[in-house]
């Protein structure tokens, strides 16, 4: 499931919830390519949003995410709205030239629900 983000009449960026219906999982991403947007608290209400409609109109057991460890405010924004860090895959991914550390979280639908 893929969605676009509009703000202000804008596309802002994109969401999307590759799911896995036999484990009741999914695997979260979100992206605003529109650095004007940054710090507004946008990522938080669509990834609330998102994880919303999970756990609750998919009745998904995880959601789960991959995120690069140096980007600190996507981080913050997981973490508030549930995410817990897993763990780490060590230089996974080549990016600009250089190996880059992605950290693994994820929200359990009781952990939503608690919210």
């Amino acid at each position: 499931m893929n969605w676009c983000i509009e703000y202000q009449q804008r596309f802002v960026g994109e969401a999307r919830l590759t799911v896995n219906e036999y484990d009741r999982r999914a695997r979260y991403a979100i992206g605003l390519f529109d650095s004007s947007v940054w710090n507004q608290g946008l990522g938080t209400e669509v990834t609330k949003l998102v994880l919303a409609y999970a756990f609750e109109h998919l009745h998904l057991h995880r959601v789960d995410l991959r995120v690069l460890e140096y980007n600190h405010r996507a981080i913050a924004c997981y973490e508030k709205c549930g995410f817990v860090k897993e763990g780490i895959e060590r230089e996974g991914a080549f990016i600009e030239e250089a190996f880059q550390t992605d950290l693994i979280m994820s929200i359990l639908e009781q952990e939503y629900y608690q919210l």
